[in-house]
Formats: structure tokens, C-alpha cells, sequence
């Protein structure tokens, strides 16, 4: 099992300089630690997450790091130019050695939607079109392409990425039909389900693998990476902290998830609920159900599950969950590396702890 951070880049209340300093620092830290990737948010035009650019901040990870992998997680395509957006991930696939994992995405935010002029009901055909250049610049030569959106003829582009074939795409995943079509495609996955039961996380999961062999594939070939805010340590106090921290977290997402009226139609129903869920949301269900928190036996049981149930074999712990103290993150960060990595490194099955 692989072990990552996440990382959101908000700044509310907060310098915007002394966000992006303290976060890559916090990465150079996870790299010390031993985590095995440090995953980076793509927003725009908010507090929510200032990070625009990804793939910048990869580059400045790739130069001040050893080892650890560097994720996007995501990159909106429709709000990025295909040819250049083929150009950077290739190059940092390059100046990274080859360390870097591409999570992409359709977005969601009005917002962003608004301020890049796009419209959001054409997101998913752009996002196909996107994926389709996307690969045949870091394979071909003299290519051409035809879509809706995008048209280009006798094409090649440099630089090639380190990896034949480009670095591996991750396709944000939600619903039970994305996770068939993804993997009948054979395709990589992200995702990060909070609040989903675990019973319906299973059926998901489990839709993947069985469309992976009814596809021709071997699900054993797949990383199967899963996202979700963490905190684990030795005080109550602390754990309060933390739960209130993922509390505050879910309570500012209805500032930019879309409304009823601005919602693509095939995912107003999703997003109404997920505005129910928030409006329900307490304390105590932000502690239970909003993330993996509690003490090193709690999260090493929890995360036992997460991987002989589901499958999940590369977690991406959200340690700096905004409006959390920074040292506190920081300490829990430490707390999993030293005492729960090397309890969930072993292949054999966790058992349930006390």
C-alpha cells in the first residue's frame, strides 16, 4: 500500500505567499517522512484554493525533493489549451524523472466556469476531446485531430514525456456508470467519497474491477488511489479539533458547489444532495463519517478496511485540512508516518484493533 498528501491550497484569512511557501515545505517534509506522493488542487478566482497552476508547483516540488511522486489532483481540462497543456506535463514528466501522476478532471465551480468563459454542459465533451490530444501528442507524429471543440492538422510536440506513452491519467470518478465505463476503457481512477457508506463504496469498487477483466485487464496492473481527510494522534482535544476543522471544511463548500440553476442537468440531483448532507452535517458525523480520524489503532483499523474491502492500494491522506492549525497537521503527519505506514506496508490483512 502507497501512502500520499493532498493538498488544497486555501487562504482564507491567509497570506497568499506564505499558503504556497508553507505548503511546499510541508511537501519537502512528507518527502522526508517517507510519504509516496503529494497531490496539488487546481482552482481558480477564490480562497477555496489559489493554486492555479499545478504544474508549476510540480516543478518547484521535482527541483526540492528526492523521491516523492507528485500527483495533480486535478486539472480541469476544459479550462486549459490542449497543446500546451500536453507541452507542461510532459516537460516536469521530464525534469521530474518521471514522478509525475496526472488526476484530471471536468470541474464543477460556477465560478471558475464563468471566469475561463466556458459553459459547463460542454465540459464533458471538451474533457474527451482534451484526453484524446492529450495522448496522441506524447505518441505521434504528424498527427492530426477533428473534434467539436478542438481542430489540428500535421501536429507533433515536443517535449516527449519520460514514459512511453505519457504519465498515466487518473480520471476523477463519482457515480456507479463512470466506474464501469472507466474501467471497461481500462482507465485510471481517482476519487475521494466522503460520506459514502462503505457498503456502496464496495459496490462501486467492485463495478471497476469486474469492468477491468470484462475489459481484457488485470486489475492487479491498476493503482487504486482514494482520498480522504485524516488526522491521527493522542488527544482528545485534538481530535475535536480536527473534526471541527472538516466541519468548517464541508459547512464552505456551498459557497462553490453549483446551485440547482447553474448545475449541468445530469448532476443538479447529485449536487442538491450533496447541499442536503452538508446542511445535516454535525460534529459528531464529521468526526464519524467525514474523514479518518481517531488514534493510531483507529486509523490503522480503518484504513485495514478501506484496503480489504475496497481494494485501495494507494491512500492520500488530507492532513492540512483548512483552518487546521499547522503544527498540529504537521505532527500528524509525523504520527502516520512513524506509526501507522508501517503497520499498513505489510500485504497481509489488518485485523480489527482495539
Amino acid at each position: 500500500m502507497k501512502f500520499g498528501i493532498m493538498n488544497l491550497f486555501p487562504a482564507e484569512g491567509a497570506n497568499d505567499h506564505k499558503v504556497l511557501q508553507d505548503t511546499l515545505e510541508e511537501i519537502q517534509f512528507a518527502d522526508q517522512l517517507g510519504f509516496d506522493s503529494a497531490w496539488l488542487a487546481e482552482h481558480h478566482f477564490s480562497r477555496y484554493g489559489i493554486l492555479g497552476n499545478p504544474l508549476l508547483m510540480g516543478a518547484a516540488i521535482a527541483s526540492t525533493t528526492k523521491r516523492i511522486s507528485i500527483g495533480t489532483a486535478v486539472l480541469v481540462l476544459p479550462f486549459h489549451d490542449p497543446i500546451r497543456l500536453a507541452e507542461d506535463i510532459a516537460t516536469l514528466d521530464v525534469l521530474s524523472n518521471g514522478r509525475l501522476k496526472v488526476g484530471i478532471g471536468r470541474g464543477y465551480q460556477p465560478l471558475e466556469f464563468s471566469g475561463f468563459n466556458r459553459i459547463a454542459e460542454e465540459s464533458r465533451d471538451v474533457y474527451s476531446e482534451v484526453v484524446q490530444i492529450l495522448q496522441k501528442a506524447w505518441t505521434e507524429e504528424g498527427w492530426s485531430f477533428e473534434g467539436k471543440h478542438f481542430n489540428y492538422k500535421d501536429m507533433t510536440v515536443y517535449p516527449k514525456p519520460t514514459s512511453a506513452g505519457g504519465p498515466t491519467l487518473l480520471h476523477a470518478t463519482v457515480s456507479p456508470d463512470s466506474y464501469r465505463d472507466r474501467g471497461l476503457k481500462g482507465e485510471s481512477i481517482i476519487t475521494s467519497p466522503n460520506f459514502t457508506p462503505l457498503p456502496l463504496m464496495q459496490k462501486n469498487f467492485d463495478v471497476y474491477r469486474n469492468s477491468l477483466v470484462e475489459g481484457g485487464f488485470d486489475p492487479a496492473d491498476f493503482e487504486i488511489p482514494f482520498m480522504q481527510q485524516v488526522w491521527c494522534g493522542h488527544s482528545r482535544e485534538d481530535l475535536e479539533r480536527a473534526a471541527t476543522a472538516a466541519l468548517t471544511y464541508y459547512r464552505s463548500l456551498n459557497k462553490v458547489i453549483p446551485g440547482s440553476e447553474e448545475a449541468v442537468e445530469s448532476e443538479a440531483k447529485y449536487y442538491d444532495a450533496v447541499r442536503r448532507n452538508i446542511d445535516l452535517l454535525t460534529l459528531d458525523k464529521a468526526l464519524t463519517h467525514g474523514g479518518n480520524f481517531g488514534s493510531v489503532n483507529q486509523v490503522v483499523d480503518n484504513l485495514g478496511k478501506l484496503r480489504d474491502v475496497l481494494g485501495v492500494n494507494h491512500y492520500i491522506g488530507w492532513f492540512h485540512i483548512p483552518s487546521m492549525d499547522r503544527k498540529m497537521a504537521m505532527d500528524a503527519m509525523e504520527n502516520f508516518a512513524a506509526e501507522v505506514i508501517p503497520q499498513l506496508r505489510e500485504k497481509t490483512p489488518v485485523s480489527s484493533l482495539a
